[in-house]
C-alpha cells in the first residue's frame, strides 16, 4: 500500500544514504590519525607509519561508497562550503606531512624544519580527527546530529581508539619499549570524557527536535537499545573503566599486557559500535 502524502510530511525519515563503509572509515581514519598523533608525540616512527597505514585502509572504504572510485577528485572541488570536501585535504595533508615526518626521522634535517614538519602533521591529524564530527554537526535537517558535542566526541573517540591501537601493536613494534602504564592512565581519562560527553549530548537532545527524540528513543529503548546501552556504554567504557581502577596505579601493572589487551579491545569494539549507531539513529524531521 502506498503511504499517504500526509504521513510522509509529518513522521520522521531514517537516513540511509551513509552505510557500512563510511562507518568503517570513520573508525579506522579516526583511529589512523589518533594512532599517528599519540605515536609522533612519544617518537616512535613505527607507530606513525601503522597510524598512516590504517588512515589509508579506512579511505579505502570511502572510496568504496563513492560507486565511482574513479571520480574521487570531485571531492577536492568545494572546500570552501563542504567539510567533506576539506577532509580530503586534510587526510591528503596527514599522508604527505606524515610521510616526510617519518623519513626526517631517518635523515635528519635542520632542527627548525624537523619541528616545523612535527607541528603540521601534528595539526593535520587533529583536523582528520574532528572534521567528521563537523560533517556531522551542521546537519540541521537530521537533529540528532547538529550538536556541538560531536566535533570534541569524534575527537575522543578517535585518540582513544588510536591508543588502543598503539596497545595491541606494542609487542610488535621496533624500538623502544612503550610506557603501557602511562597509556591506560591516558585511556581512562579519554574513557571518561568519552562517558560524559555521550550523556551529554543525550541529555540535550532529548530536548530537540521529533527526529532527535526518536534516535534518543531507538539507542535507549527501542531497537537500538540493547547495543548502545549494553555495547558502547557498559562495554565500551564502564567495563574498561571499572577493570582499570583497581590496577591502575599496582606497581606490576606493565606485567598485565593481557588486561590492557582486554581492554583495547573493549573499547575498539564500543567505538566502532558508537559510529555505526551514531549513524543508523540518525533521522530526517518531518517537513510539516
Amino acid at each position: 500500500m502506498q503511504p499517504h502524502l500526509d504521513e510522509f510530511l509529518i513522521d520522521v525519515k531514517a537516513q540511509r544514504e551513509w552505510g557500512w563503509a563510511v562507518i568503517t572509515y570513520l573508525f579506522l581514519g579516526g583511529a589512523g590519525a589518533g594512532l599517528f598523533l599519540v605515536s609522533l608525540y612519544i617518537q616512535n616512527n613505527w607507530g606513525e607509519g601503522l597510524g598512516l597505514l590504517v588512515l589509508v585502509i579506512g579511505t579505502l572504504f570511502l572510496l568504496i561508497d563513492l560507486g565511482r572510485p574513479e571520480r574521487f577528485w570531485r571531492a577536492f572541488l568545494r572546500p570552501r562550503t563542504s567539510w567533506i570536501s576539506r577532509g580530503c585535504f586534510f587526510i591528503s595533508a596527514l599522508v604527505l606531512l606524515g610521510g616526510l615526518e617519518i623519513l626526517s626521522g631517518q635523515i635528519p634535517l635542520e632542527g627548525a624544519g624537523q619541528v616545523l614538519i612535527r607541528g603540521a602533521a601534528a595539526i593535520a591529524a587533529v583536523a582528520v580527527m574532528v572534521y567528521t564530527g563537523f560533517v556531522l554537526s551542521p546537519s540541521p535537517a537530521i537533529p540528532f546530529w547538529n550538536s556541538a558535542f560531536f566535533p570534541v566526541i569524534f575527537f575522543a573517540y578517535s585518540l582513544l581508539a588510536g591508543i588502543d591501537f598503539l596497545i595491541l601493536a606494542s609487542p610488535l613494534l621496533p624500538g623502544p619499549e612503550v610506557d603501557l602504564a602511562l597509556l591506560e592512565k591516558v585511556q581512562f581519562g579519554l574513557v571518561l570524557l568519552c562517558l560524559l560527553m555521550v550523556l551529554s549530548h543525550l541529555s540535550v537532545m532529548s530536548g530537540s527536535a521529533l527526529a532527535a527524540r526518536k534516535s534518543i528513543q531507538l539507542l535507549t529503548k527501542g531497537k537500538w537499545a540493547t547495543l548502545f546501552i549494553g555495547g558502547v556504554i557498559g562495554l565500551g567504557l564502564v567495563i574498561p573503566l571499572l577493570l582499570a581502577g583497581p590496577i591502575l596505579w599496582w606497581s606490576g601493572f606493565q606485567a598485565m599486557f593481557a588486561v590492557t589487551v582486554v581492554m583495547a579491545l573493549l573499547r575498539l569494539f564500543g567505538d566502532y559500535l558508537f559510529r555505526f549507531l551514531v549513524i543508523r539513529a540518525g533521522h530526517y524531521d518531518p517537513l510539516l
